[in-house]
């Protein structure tokens, strides 16, 4: 039995059949009954032999036949024959140890025991697959319901018995290769089947999806240990390689311990060649492959990032293989390439004390990552942008390239793609957290500074310049300049070359200067030329030339090639084509002048570098130690001056990214949002300047529909400026109100309103403490020291703010208002009046409740505050210095309207006071004008400011009067009434209760609208609440109609001094005059309809013909009120309303804008064919003009088919060749418009509507924008049949090249989307398409060649001739004029304007 060789087969039915005399051949294999039998009988023989047992009496089949039969055979007899192997193994290992270290075998025992170790190395590899393979197999119960089934007595129900006898295996593997095996080989060289079968073992169960877990480490630790023996000692690098590589590409569970197998190889045993190995056979698979294959593509990369990240010395030297993955179609590989060498920078090549190799390597790699910033994949540029950024936060980036990167950065904020946008945005905030610049201070500061220092150093060191320290000008850079300058001198030495080189050349009257000298030499020549293009003396340059050329002919220098100077490249300097003599000359004239250019550089260059040598030898000769000190001096001022220019440069460009990261705050994406306020707080917190406008912008996004983005907004101002470290409460508090007074300081009117609410959460959250609010007061009052009127108005800015949720914090406190902004203070202070105003308009009810049993709390009309107020008002008329007096006065008397008793009588006494003061100031002008001359008689009587401010109070007394009746007087009313139906239902049935319905208006005008609607139902159900709503709402009207103004109360009377200053702008030319007094005559119109109706044509001559921009921005405002509150009295002026869209100022268009806005979305105007102005407004100029008009038509798009309703209009409106629009600019409107247009319904009857436009069109202009308008639908199955049922509207239209080029796209795109069924209707439709594109391109020339011989012959016949022809014309055009109208559209044959071609095609 021992004269044998056991040859390790590839299969185990190859053991089967032998191949040589000597070869092991299995003779028996035993079915299932017998295997129990044999496998005892194995034991027996394992207790008596020890190890050799597996070459005696049949044992080794009786474990083949276990292998063979492994599904049928008992599971205790299974694991009986994997105790024995074990145990089998464990002795092979031990006697080999002593076996081979004796060393002096003889050969027959070595070929024993050598047939010992394959033999039982097989057994125990093969048997441990098959176990493997066992218990990774699925059950039925794993397959039909998703759960594992019990295992059997040996395994427990996660296997781990299982894992443990596997590990027992694995570590006998690994002893037994830890001895000299070579030894039992002749010669002493181990088998490769051998390596191999112990190798494909431990790859066999790392296929198992169980290894990548944790709880297997310790078999893959094993496992990789065996490989790295395998590998260390036997020469299995290459073949590890390759089956890493197959398991990487068909395992997706292979990564992880893939990456820390061969973590293991190299830290373990020192293998990186593994690494290298694999990274060459993944550079071998051909590029297509690896884009099909994308699991083993997204595996791979996946392992070789880990495996960089880990340890990036393994890939260094691979790093030129994988460069060529970045130039491949496969985004992952350059993903993963790109995160390779970001990880190889920041911890390979990030040091400051690199060798000049090392440098360049980082220097390449950097190339790399900055190319792909502009990548055309967007997964790719958002990599690459998360690199740099960990580049940025490791400061692994070279300080001269910050720069370049973080321009490359700002052009990715405007990247298409919001996850681009997002890391962009991500990558700017790590630049100005890791900031290595004083970008904090103001640009102009940094500059000035910079010019103090670059002064400072010239005069240190005299031959310093500027250009020399901040730009040192390379060869390119010169000749580039060089040429710039030949460029501009160009169209000059053409005209003069066309000139003189076309003159007879025997012409000798031109003066001598000119000439050549006869003794010249060529350089003498050639000097000359040069010379004299360098002082602009094209003509003679060009004589020297032409002189030149007849001396020198031959002369290299003078020559030239055709193909490096065509004419084509002289066109744009001359309509005359040049000869070939002519471009001669200007090839050899821009030679001349180059070479002289660089000729003078080197010259400079090496003058320079002779200086420079001068003062360093000079530098080396200086011993004097003063010298050296002004030298170190010398070398610090520029060390200074090129931080500060550095400084400069960053700190432009991070502001040139501010504008573009706000826009991003109004994105719809909520990342792009999210980031930007993070970016702003950061900048904030750094310090960055001009991050306040950003730090502004956010406080309206706190009306966000988005739950993230309003939560991100109030913990950012929460994180900015609530959240404080401080030793304690009273100084944390001082540091909030601070910082809250800084921001609420030069707020405009919504970015105060968002600011309210922000603190008004901050408040009902506990965030701002009660100490805050002490410290307000404090500031308010001046009880603070050292408080400035600015910080008083603040403080009582933001305890109105806090007062939103808080009502106590005023309400407590009237008193302290009263006195300190209503005293002696606010008589010198309107702006603190007007805030006290403000705070106190907070104790006001807003919507008074008309079931309430008792009235709102209200005021008597001799409290405190309108005394105060009435004498503020009063004295303030004529002081006008004091510029918030306007504002001031508007708030005062919505106060006292809001909290007084009588407002009325209070208001009215304050305007007899007023007109009493008037009437004072005119006295004395009269008084003047009788001591002036009969010149001064045209004065005004009344200072202009007075006047303006009366009117301001009187209109907004008219204002407030209207708003008093229409909520406060009528919710009393209906109070009243409620409790009078209270007290008599009492009395009647408890059943009618029931019946009586509680009105829910809440004004006049409110009740009017819903009485309308529900007064016949309530009738008919005995209803009395609207029928009382209406009765009292139609008081309220008839009151404002007749009683307010038109009464001859007060108000009236000073009506028509309003209406003399607006009817009379000539005669009261001051705007601040005219602009109070159109508001005022607004608000009056606001009152009654009478009135309005009476005054609409003189405001809307105002809003015409006022000079002023800002008279016409309020009067559109006004009107747009006005159409709100009389529909219908407006609605005859609308399309005057629309014609303000194109003012010539942006306020006004904006206005107007804004308030068609408003009036259409909410119905009040009906939407007709003037929208079409607005959307000529998408192009404005003005980004805010047309973000409203995208806007305007975003929301249009909401409304059902309101969009689609009048879309058809807007594209007749568009295309009308006298409205004159740009194509480019129709092309841009109707683009965003149809994108709004989602409805495949209203898709499909666009295709028609636009089909049948198009037949009516006339001008080619118009097929091209109808053509345009077409392709820009999404054409489904539907759509192509309409198209094609319509085919004859536009068949006439398709020999236009354009047109039949939106036609062939339309079909194109619709291919990919249509079904099968279709294609074929497609095909159709496309061949008809074509033949009348060739008919009518073919008819076409013939029309054009006609005319053309037409003009010939007309040109050539006689005078006579063509009278006559011109009668018969006449004659019969009538006719024909019939015939052609009729073969028009419908639409046109009315139309005698348009005029007749014999050919629609033309």
């Amino acid at each position: 039995m021992e004269l044998f060789d056991f040859v390790i087969p590839l299969s185990l039915d190859a053991l089967q059949e032998s191949t040589s005399t000597r070869q092991y051949v299995v003779t028996n294999i035993f079915i299932s009954r017998e295997i129990p039998n044999k496998v005892q009988e194995a034991q027996v023989m394992f207790r008596q032999d020890g190890p050799k047992f597996i070459i005696r009496d049949q044992c080794f089949d009786a474990l083949y036949s276990v292998l063979v039969n492994f599904a049928a055979v008992d599971e205790e007899f299974k694991h009986r024959s994997w105790d024995l192997l074990v145990k089998a193994m464990s002795l092979v290992t031990t006697e080999l140890s002593h076996l081979l270290d004796e060393r002096d075998m003889s050969g027959g025992e070595k070929h024993c025991w050598l047939n010992v170790l394959k033999m039982t190395t097989y057994l125990a590899c093969n048997l441990t697959e098959a176990f493997e393979k066992n218990h990774n197999k699925p059950t039925t119960d794993t397959l039909l319901l998703g759960k594992g089934r019990k295992k059997t007595n040996r395994a427990s129900e996660d296997g781990s018995d299982w894992e443990e006898e596997r590990n027992c295996m694995l570590l006998q593997f690994f002893s037994i290769l830890q001895h000299p095996l070579q030894q039992l080989w002749d010669p002493p060289i181990i088998e490769e089947d051998f390596v191999n079968l112990i190798a494909n073992c431990c790859y066999k169960i790392l296929e198992s999806p169980s290894m990548n877990s944790a709880r297997t480490k310790p078999a893959r630790d094993s496992i990789f240990q065996i490989i790295g023996t395998l590998i260390k000692k036997f020469n299995h690098g290459l073949g590890c390689s390759l089956k890493l590589m197959q398991l990487l590409q068909h395992f997706d569970h292979m990564v992880m311990p893939a990456v820390q197998g061969v973590l293991l190889l190299i830290r373990s045993f020192g293998i990186k060649s593994v690494v290298s190995e694999l990274i060459r056979e993944i550079s071998k698979m051909d590029a297509r492959d690896l884009m099909k294959d994308t699991s083993g593509l997204r595996n791979f990369a996946q392992f070789l990032t880990e495996v960089s990240d880990r340890y990036p010395q393994a890939v260094m030297p691979s790093l030129s293989l994988l460069i060529n993955f970045l130039h491949e179609g496969a985004y992952g590989m350059r993903n993963c390439v790109l995160s390779i060498l970001g990880s190889v920078i920041m911890k390979m090549l990030s040091g400051e004390d690199l060798d000049s190799k090392n440098k360049e390597l980082r220097d390449q790699c950097l190339d790399h990552l900055e190319d792909h910033i502009h990548d055309v994949h967007a997964f790719v540029r958002s990599k690459v942008l998360q690199i740099w950024n960990d580049l940025i936060t490791e400061k692994a980036i070279p300080l001269q390239r910050q720069q370049q990167i973080l321009k490359l950065v700002l052009g990715r904020l405007k990247d298409k793609s919001s996850n681009v946008r997002k890391n962009a945005v991500q990558l700017l905030t790590a630049f100005v957290k890791g900031n290595p610049f004083a970008a904090k201070l103001p640009l102009e500061d940094l500059e000035s500074q910079y010019g103090v220092e670059l002064k400072k150093l010239q005069e240190m060191a005299p031959a310093f310049t500027l250009e020399s320290s901040c730009k040192t000008v390379s060869p390119v850079e010169e000749t580039v300049t060089s040429r710039e300058l030949w460029r501009a001198m160009l169209p000059e030495i053409v005209a003069n070359v066309i000139e003189i080189v076309t003159e007879d050349e025997t012409d000798e009257e031109d003066d001598g200067e000119d000439d050549l000298q006869e003794n010249a030499t060529l350089n003498d020549a050639v000097s000359g030329i040069a010379d004299a293009l360098n002082c602009s003396k094209f003509r003679r340059a060009v004589k020297l030339l032409q002189a030149s050329l007849k001396t020198f002919h031959r002369a290299e220098i003078l020559g030239y090639d055709p193909k490096d100077h065509p004419p084509t490249l002289y066109e744009d300097f001359t309509e005359e084509e040049l000869t070939e003599y002519q471009i001669h000359h200007l090839a050899v004239l821009e030679r001349i002048f180059l070479s002289a250019k660089e000729m003078e550089r080197k010259r400079e260059s090496e003058k320079n570098k002779e200086i420079a040598e001068d003062d360093e030898s000079k530098r080396e000769s200086k011993d004097d130690e003063k010298e050296k000190e002004e030298d170190a001096e010398v070398t610090k001022q520029k060390l200074l001056v090129a931080y500060l220019k550095d400084c400069i440069g960053f700190a432009k460009l991070i502001h040139e990214g501010l504008p573009v990261v706000c826009q991003l705050m109004g994105s719809k994406q909520v990342s792009d949002v999210l980031e930007a306020v993070s970016f702003f707080v950061t900048a904030f917190e750094f310090g960055l300047l001009n991050a306040m406008t950003g730090v502004r912008r956010m406080l309206a996004l706190v009306w966000n529909k988005e739950p993230e983005i309003k939560s991100a907004v109030v913990g950012a101002y929460h994180r900015l400026y609530i959240n404080i470290d401080a030793p304690s409460e009273r100084t944390r508090a001082l540091h909030i109100v601070r910082n809250l007074s800084t921001l609420v300081t030069g707020t405009t009117l919504g970015e105060r309103t968002s600011m309210e609410e922000i603190i008004s959460q901050l408040i009902s959250s506990g965030d701002i403490i009660k100490e805050c609010v002490t410290l307000l007061w404090e500031r308010f009052t001046k009880t603070l020291p050292e408080t400035t009127d600015e910080e008083a108005r603040s403080a009582l800015i933001l305890l109105a703010m806090c007062a939103s949720s808080e009502i106590s914090i005023i309400s407590s406190n009237t008193s302290v208002l009263i006195r300190s902004g209503f005293g002696e203070r606010g008589e010198q202070d309107f702006a603190l009046v007007k805030e006290t105003c403000t705070a106190l308009l907070k104790l006001a009810v807003t919507k008074p409740k008309t079931d309430a049993p008792t009235a709102p709390n209200r005021l008597d009309r001799d409290h405190e505050i309108f005394k105060k107020l009435s004498k503020i008002l009063v004295k303030g008329l004529t002081v006008l210095e004091d510029r918030q007096y306007s504002p001031m006065a508007i708030e005062a008397v919505s106060t006292i309207y809001a909290l007084a008793e009588h407002p009325d009588l209070i208001c009215g006494e304050i305007i007899q006071k007023m007109n009493k003061i008037m009437l004072e100031l005119s006295n004395e002008a009269h008084e003047s004008e009788s001591e002036c001359s009969a010149s001064q008689t045209t004065a005004p009587q009344v200072p202009v400011g007075v006047l303006s401010r009366f009117f301001v109070v009187v209109g907004h007394v008219a204002m407030c009067q209207l708003v008093h009746l229409d909520t406060y007087i009528f919710s009393e009313l209906k109070r009243r009434n409620f409790l009078k139906e209270e007290m008599e239902t009492e009395k009647k049935i408890r059943k009618k209760r029931k019946s009586r319905r509680k009105s829910l208006a809440t004004s006049a005008s409110e009740a009017s609208r819903v009485g309308s609607q529900e007064g016949d139902i309530d009738e008919e159900m005995g209803l009395t609440g609207a029928v009382a709503d209406d009765l009292e709402a139609e008081y309220i009207r008839s009151v404002c109609d007749t009683e307010i103004i038109k009464s001859e109360n007060l108000l009236d009377a000073i009506r028509p001094v309003i209406l003399a200053v607006c009817s009379s702008p000539s005669k009261y030319p001051d705007p601040e005059l005219r602009t109070a007094a159109t508001l005022a005559l607004a608000k009056y119109m606001m009152v009654s309809s009478d009135i309005c109706e009476e005054n609409l044509p003189l405001l809307f001559t105002i809003l015409e013909k006022s000079e002023e921009a800002v008279i016409r921005a309020n009067t559109i405002i006004a009107l747009g009120d006005l159409s709100f509150r009389f529909p219908n009295q407006l609605e005859p002026w609308t399309p005057r309303l629309y014609a303000r869209l194109r003012d010539d100022s942006p306020k006004v268009r904006q206005n107007t804008l804004t308030i068609l806005t408003h009036l259409v979305l909410n119905d009040m105007v009906k939407v007709k064919g003037q929208i079409s102005d607005i959307a000529l407004c998408i192009n404005d100029k003005d980004p805010r003009i047309s973000g409203l008009a995208n806007l305007f038509f975003n929301e249009l798009a909401k409304k059902g088919n309101a969009l689609y309703n009048v879309l058809p209009d807007i594209i007749s409106r568009l295309c009308d060749t006298e409205l004159g629009i740009e194509e480019q600019h129709f092309r841009t409107i109707i683009g965003y418009i149809f994108s709004l247009i989602q409805k495949d319904k209203q898709q499909e009857n666009l295709v028609e509507k636009l089909c049948h436009r198009l037949q009516a069109t006339i001008t080619t202009r118009q097929w091209r924008d109808i053509a345009y308008c077409l392709s820009l639908l999404q054409f489904n199955e539907r759509c192509v049949r309409k198209l094609s049922e319509n085919f004859a509207c536009y068949a006439d239209k398709l020999h236009e090249p354009e047109v039949y080029e939106f036609f062939l796209g339309i079909l194109a795109s619709a291919q990919k989307v249509v079904k099968l069924d279709a294609k074929a209707l497609i095909e159709e439709l496309e061949g008809r398409m074509l033949e009348s594109h060739e008919k009518g391109v073919e008819d076409e020339n013939v029309i054009n060649k006609a005319a053309h011989a037409k003009l010939k012959f007309k040109k050539s016949r006689p005078a006579g001739e063509k009278r006559r022809a011109r009668r018969l014309r006449e004659s019969s055009s009538e006719d024909e004029e019939e015939d052609n109208r009729s073969q028009l559209h419908p639409a046109h044959r009315d139309n005698k304007g348009i005029p007749l071609r014999r050919s629609s095609r033309r």
